[in-house]
């Protein structure tokens, strides 16, 4: 007779995770291929064969530990060398749970079988279940029936049978995967997805799960069948392979298909390769319909496209480029996009922002948007650096124009180097500080003004408040600046009409007063803050010798017309006696403010241009109004009224008003006549708005127009989400009426299917630009 022994073990332990106590599905699933020879039962089996640990499975640092054991009860039978464990039987070792009803362990053969609410818990943070299950001791090798696996990504997984080899691979067959959690109303519904496949396996060295025969269902529907079907599991980020293909087509380019592979390169890089491969006999020309010229090459039928990923501890970097053939010209068509930003020390930094492409229209033909939205493409490397009150900053720019106004290329400058010097004294014990501002600038053009500037400007800043509360800042500081400019298209070494050397000492004096008179009132708090600006400098100070670079754009409003110099740059100075004035208002604790202000020089010169806004003795009032009522509603407008007449020159509102389920974002934008030294702008009105509606969990639509008062609509989208735990798609359609060269108006339709934790299906539908 078997007799009851104590337990041996060092001392009992707190289960390592506890037992669910519902199973992951609610209903048995059918098989994707059934295997009569292999029924699916949960009462135990005939001990199978476990197969040996593979040789390239790294050896633990604690596999060799004893295993612990817990449980109600412990029976060892000596005459069958077997341990039994009854009631709430816990098995720990190599960092993986066992806990079962009963387990069995076979002392000859270094077998367990476990029986009855089986669940072994990985040290990944998969979870299995079963009926019933046969392991080693080790608890690495070993066959399961009926098992459901809980990932540590949530997602789940029904098969008939399991085999686990060396702790580090586990063979499904006739398999149910489903990332999507069970509907807490009916747990019985099909999920909204699943793959079926009549094997499965999960390679935990690789970190892949490879389905073979599979089927995925949406709905309950099989709609898609592939013969093998690769993944990573979900304790890796990235994996190297082949991502879904895209299928597009496009009026211009024709039919296309994109076969993307993802390639990791290391710890911190990774590189997406984007062939796009176009169709023959689809694609008409870029630019105009003329008959093909050029013969046909190998690029001419592909885009080659890539992007570089490097994110260090201390830094990341990202490079897009690309590279075809016009079939229909036979030139070489590219671009590249790229920046990157690097913690040299704690003190200094260096990045870069690259921007090119090999014409105007490459960005709009080929689907590249540009990030900054400007008519140009920028090229810009810098090195800076900070300090407890210094900054210093070098950089260069490279221009390029992608429009037929900005695209000479002989007359847009280049930059090297810009070098910025910053640095601010700590305040004395009256609040005062000094500070030097240094600024030194060399930019080249093929044709046109090329120039050196140096600027220095010291300072003097003291604040004061009354005890009635008046705040004066008074500001005094002196500048200097020298110019070295030349022409080198028209420059003769024999004459100097061409180079000139100009400078200028600037000193100025300031006095900005501000006096705020608050009203404390329960029903209404108020602040009323009248503003006065007043400074002197030197008139005359902007001669025809100094060129004017970064002061061209200037542009009055409420944030620069109590400045002393309300210039932008430093080519161009304010002088003589001016100054502004403005009233503060805001009340309900910031429920409503408002602020309208003028400014006013004694001496009107040229200095701002005649449709600045400022071209007299007094400025145009400019001011803001903002209104936010409740949470739900805000209302922001900024303003220019002329000096005379009042009428409106500039308007910009915008207005949001809802919640997340309902929202809309309205914008309208008015600007008068505006005139520079080089372009003038006439009057323009534009209107855009967007709403934005999630009536649902899981449903949102997007709706936007953008409405010029000329030209008529420029663009509208609308946009269709649904998002889930498990799946997501995304339906669009986009109609641009905008023209540009080698890019015609016309319609953009998307459809994006996204499969969670499998991968996304991308579809073009129709594209006629």
């Amino acid at each position: 007779m078997p007799q009851p022994v104590e337990p041996v073990m060092p001392q009992p332990v707190e289960p390592a995770a506890p037992r669910p106590e519902a199973p992951i599905t609610s209903q048995p699933v059918e098989p994707a291929a059934p295997r009569p020879e292999a029924p699916i039962t949960s009462q135990p089996v005939e001990p199978a064969v476990i197969p040996p640990p593979p040789k390239r499975h790294p050896r633990h640092k604690d596999m060799d530990q004893p295993a612990r054991i817990t449980a109600d009860q412990i029976i060892r039978d000596r005459n069958t060398d077997t341990v039994t464990a009854k009631g709430h039987v816990e098995v720990i070792q190599s960092g993986r749970v066992l806990t079962a009803d009963q387990i069995s362990y076979d002392l000859a053969t270094d077998v367990a079988t476990a029986q009855g609410h089986v669940v072994l818990t990985e040290p990944t943070g998969d979870v299995t279940f079963a009926k019933y299950m046969q392991l080693s001791g080790n608890l690495k090798n070993g066959v399961a029936r009926r098992i459901r696996l809980l990932m540590a990504d949530r997602s789940r997984l029904v098969a008939a049978s399991a085999t686990r080899i060396g702790g580090v691979r586990t063979d499904f067959t006739d398999t149910v995967y489903t990332p999507c959690r069970p509907c807490r109303a009916h747990p019985d519904r099909t999920p909204l997805w699943e793959a079926k496949a009549a094997r499965v396996v999960h390679d935990q060295i690789d970190h892949t799960i490879i389905y073979h025969d599979a089927w995925l269902d949406f709905a309950g529907v099989p709609f898609a069948y592939t013969p093998y079907l690769s993944r990573p599991d979900p304790t890796i980020r990235r994996k190297s392979g082949f991502l879904l293909p895209t299928i597009a087509s496009n009026s211009t380019l024709g039919s296309s298909v994109t076969l993307p592979y993802y390639l990791v390169l290391g710890k911190y890089a990774d590189l997406t390769l984007r062939p796009r491969f176009f169709l023959p006999g689809t694609a008409t020309s870029s630019t105009t319909a003329t008959p093909r010229t050029q013969p046909d090459t190998p690029l001419s039928h592909v885009l080659l496209d890539g992007e570089l990923r490097w994110n260090p501890p201390h830094g990341h970097t990202m490079t897009q480029g690309s590279v075809t053939q016009d079939p229909f010209s036979g030139d070489i068509r590219d671009n590249v996009y790229a920046k990157g930003l690097f913690d040299l020390n704690r003190t200094w930094r260096a990045g870069y922002l690259v921007e090119n492409q090999s014409d105007n229209s490459y960005s709009d033909v080929y689907g590249y948007r540009i990030p900054s939205d400007k008519p140009w493409l920028t090229t810009r490397p810098y090195i800076e650096g900070f300090g407890q009150r210094d900054y210093v900053m070098a950089e260069s720019y490279v221009f390029q124009g992608i429009t037929t106004n900005t695209d000479n290329f002989k007359t847009t400058p280049i930059v090297l180097p810009h070098i910025v010097y910053d640095h601010t004294s700590a305040p004395n014990k009256w609040g005062a500080t000094w500070s030097l501002k240094s600024d030194f600038l060399n930019y080249y053009r093929q044709d046109g003004t090329s120039a050196e500037r140096l600027s220095n400007i010291l300072d003097w800043r003291m604040p004061y408040i009354t005890s009635d509360g008046e705040d004066y800042t008074l500001t005094t500081s002196l500048r200097g600046d020298v110019y070295h400019s030349y022409d080198p298209a028209y420059l003769d070494p024999s004459a100097t009409s061409n180079s000139a050397v100009a400078g200028r000492i600037d000193p100025q004096i300031a006095l900005k007063w501000r006096d705020p008179f608050i009203n404390d009132s329960i029903a209404l708090p108020q602040i009323i803050t009248p503003v006065v600006m007043l400074a002197a400098s030197p008139n005359g100070l902007n001669p025809a010798n100094i060129p004017n670079e970064d002061s061209i754009d200037f542009q009055l409003n409420d944030t620069n017309v109590l400045r002393p110099n309300r210039l932008a740059g430093l080519d161009r100075v304010e002088g003589g006696l001016r100054g502004g004035y403005g009233l503060r208002w805001s009340a309900g604790n910031g429920v409503i403010s408002a602020e309208l202000a003028q400014g006013w020089r004694a001496h009107a010169d040229s200095t701002f241009g005649p449709d600045s806004g400022f071209s007299g003795h007094f400025s145009d009032y400019v001011g803001h109004v903002t209104l936010v009522p409740i949470p739900i509603v805000s209302l922001g407008d900024r303003f220019e009224l002329a000096q005379k007449g009042g009428s409106i020159r500039r308007n910009e509102i915008n207005l949001s008003t809802g919640t997340s389920m309902l929202n809309n974002s309205f914008s309208y934008y008015q600007f008068d006549n505006l005139s520079t030294a080089t372009a003038y702008y006439g009057r323009r009105q534009q209107l855009s708005d967007t709403l934005t509606t999630a009536l649902t969990r899981y449903w949102s639509t997007q709706a936007s127009i953008t409405y010029d008062f000329t030209y008529g609509p420029l663009y509208w989208t609308g946009k269709a989400i649904y998002d889930d735990d498990c799946f997501a798609v995304v339906a669009s359609m986009t109609r641009n009426l905008t023209y540009t060269t080698g890019y015609k108006p016309g319609y953009t339709v998307a459809l994006n299917l996204v499969f969670k934790t499998l991968g996304q299906v991308p579809f073009n539908l129709l594209s006629t630009h």
